[in-house]
């Protein structure tokens, strides 16, 4: 039996984004994937007394990816645009798996630091997760799911 691939995920959030970050890990079932094991990580997993700085840029750098859920909060936090973007989508880094979590638009008329030359994961039609309700929030977890699988085995080959 051949191994699996292994992902570990540094997710990228805004804090004000919380519910909408709840609601979407609640659907997403990234321990179920065929041909993949992925490990995950965000800030919240500190522990009680930690130096979050420094444990967050570790995480940064040993990840395999960067799960941004991209909202307008996300493009408004310091934090995110200055250390953590960089290690995630510098020169020497391409790690980036973005997700309209919540609608930003994509018209030139927001600067978003390079994201917008990638390719960002939205529902269909276009939504972003928050856009959706009950069947629809399913159908883009799990379009989200293998997308991710496929990203991760494609790398992996």
């Amino acid at each position: 039996m051949e191994q699996p691939a292994e992902a570990s995920i540094f997710l990228s959030w805004c804090h004000g984004d919380l519910a909408a970050k709840e609601a979407l890990l609640s659907h997403l079932h990234l321990g179920t994937l065929a041909g993949v094991r992925i490990a995950w990580w965000e800030d919240s997993h500190l522990l009680l007394g930690a130096d979050w700085r420094r444990q967050i840029l570790a995480r940064l750098a040993a990840c395999d990816y960067g799960l941004l859920l991209l909202s307008p909060g996300f493009f408004a936090s310091r934090f995110i645009l200055d250390e953590e973007l960089p290690r995630l989508l510098g020169p020497d880094a391409d790690k980036v798996l973005p997700v309209m979590l919540k609608r930003v638009p994509l018209d030139g008329s927001r600067d978003l630091h390079g994201l917008d030359t990638r390719q960002i994961f939205t529902g269909s039609g276009g939504r972003c997760f928050t856009e959706t309700r009950g069947a629809g929030r399913e159908r883009f977890a799990l379009d989200l799911t293998t997308a991710i699988r496929h990203r991760v085995l494609s790398d992996a080959a």
